[in-house]
């Protein structure tokens, strides 16, 4: 590099009434490059991550101070943003002072603000996983299709009248003399309730799995729900050695150890519980009761100080190398705590580890169990708490049920108190609709309207909790509940947490 030159290696959004006073000669002075902005509260964590992905050391948002923003509320919502990415980036190992908000429009304040921002240098990754092949169960297949329209007839997206259709999507890639749109591709929720009726017995999800993986081979993308800040965090942890701080919701009197025979899978938990906690979800809430829980029972689980990402969201993105690089980190992880058997809060981590691990990585030979099964099998059976009595209906997760057969057991967990009264909603188990979770893809309007359909179905039962097994379906019922009159004054929960909550075990 010639003298006086300068390595530009970090990342300035900034408002465009700042473009006049901030020159882009002093951002290069201290490493910046620069991105102006119409409002700096545009400027979303998703935005954040994606610089941070493609290898900044820190970033930067300037913008006005809050009495001079022309939207009013930029400053406000930038502090907003730059706090989420900072606990998220806490989380992955990161100092939270690579991320930074400076609300000035003076220019020596500017500078001196620039001169008090630290660069933290982050430990670079001791190695880069080598890429996986992607096997051939992923790779373009036949695709069949016996033209009966049944799946159309009950697919949720085609039901809303949007223009989605299933059968056409599969036909023109069998035909392959119509280009297949990006949108069609990534509309399926992939919630398999078409191949309860497809006479074909290949499941429609996973010839759409094919096509998408094609599409992302030839960089087609689709819109990202949250800024793909999920799908950005997964790939980030692919690449090498981090050093995570994951691990701090471990409360006094939970016990657990770093080897054994028994792990739990806690999953993307502690980035839920900061990406969702305006919805008031807590995820490691749910954790920790299931801790307590196992412990109940005598089990002191494993928990992965360094676990990653399953891969889920990249699988149905169409990145199947990054998934098979978490696959494997996962696997070696588990094999080296002397892990043989897994237990999962999470349906789609318990669905990747039981249908898509073992044709990215091989058998896995570990025994895997979703929480209400593994509950059911070793006799659970709580004393209900002198609490009162409540109606409750089950939300069956696609992934959990359709997909991997576990009706049952939950039903049968939640029928163990004896202060509950389950009752089932219009569409359940083999024909219970989707809460409209699309891997983090689009959040459409023919999501918003299976959304509310599901919750009046919840409201028509006379429900006063919606109880799931997935921290998916909790997140997106809860969104719907904000932006409908549906299904007002119904709580939404996991089934773990009710099991505690109802428990006497819970209420000692």
């Amino acid at each position: 590099m010639k003298k006086g030159a300068h390595s530009i290696n970090s990342l300035a959004f900034i408002c465009r009434r700042l473009e006049g006073v901030i020159a882009p000669d002093l951002l290069i002075k201290y490493g910046f490059g620069y991105r102006p902005v119409n409002c700096i509260g545009q400027v979303s964590a998703g935005l954040i991550f994606n610089a941070f992905e493609y290898g900044a050391e820190s970033v930067l948002l300037f913008g006005c101070p809050d009495s001079e923003c022309r939207h009013q509320r930029g400053p406000e919502v930038a502090r907003r943003e730059v706090a989420i990415s900072q606990n998220l980036l806490t989380c992955l190992g990161y100092p939270a002072e690579v991320v930074g908000f400076i609300a000035k429009n003076d220019l020596t304040e500017i500078e001196e603000g620039l001169k008090k921002f630290r660069r933290e240098k982050v430990k670079k990754a001791e190695h880069e996983p080598a890429p996986v092949k992607e096997p051939i169960e992923f790779s373009s297949g036949r695709f069949v299709c016996l033209g009966c329209g049944r799946c159309s007839g009950v697919c949720p997206v085609s039901r809303t009248g949007l223009g989605f259709s299933p059968r056409r999507l599969i036909q023109e890639a069998i035909e392959q003399k119509k280009a297949v749109s990006t949108r069609a591709v990534y509309a399926c929720l992939s919630c398999d309730l078409c191949s309860a009726v497809c006479p074909s017995e290949r499941p429609i999800s996973e010839q759409i799995l094919r096509l998408r993986t094609e599409f992302f081979r030839s960089e087609e993308r689709p819109v990202l729900a949250h800024g793909g800040i999920v799908q950005t965090i997964a790939r980030m942890m692919s690449r090498g050695k981090l050093r995570q701080n994951r691990s701090g919701w471990l409360e006094s009197g939970l016990r657990v150890v770093e080897q054994g025979d028994t792990a739990l899978w806690t999953g993307c938990a502690p980035y839920f519980q900061v990406l969702f906690q305006d919805l008031g979800v807590k995820p490691l809430t749910t954790v920790r009761n299931t801790v307590r829980i196992l412990n109940h029972l005598g089990i002191e689980p494993v928990i992965l100080p360094d676990e990653r990402c399953c891969g889920h969201d990249l699988i149905w993105q169409g990145d199947i190398a990054t998934a098979g690089s978490l696959a494997r980190y996962n696997i070696a992880s588990l094999q080296s705590a002397g892990v043989k058997r897994v237990i999962f809060t999470c349906p789609e981590c318990l669905r990747t580890f039981k249908l898509d691990y073992p044709l990215l990585v091989g058998a896995t030979g570990l025994e895997l169990f979703h929480i209400s099964e593994f509950l059911v099998i070793n006799g659970f059976k709580p004393d209900a708490a002198e609490n009162g009595k409540i109606v409750v209906t089950y939300q069956d997760p696609c992934r959990l049920g359709r997909q991997l057969r576990v009706f049952s057991p939950p039903r049968e967990a939640i029928r163990s108190l004896k202060n509950v009264e389950l009752r089932e909603m219009a569409h359940n188990e083999e024909n219970a609709l989707c809460c409209g979770g699309k891997s983090w893809l689009e959040c459409g309007a023919a999501v918003k309207m299976l959304q509310e359909r599901r919750l009046g179905e919840a409201q028509a039962v006379g429900a006063d909790v919606i109880v799931t097994a997935c921290s998916k379906c909790e997140i997106h019922l809860r969104c719907a509940q904000k932006n409908t009159a549906l299904g007002a004054g119904i709580k939404v929960m996991n089934i773990v947490d009710l099991l505690w909550e109802k428990s006497k075990i819970g209420n000692k």
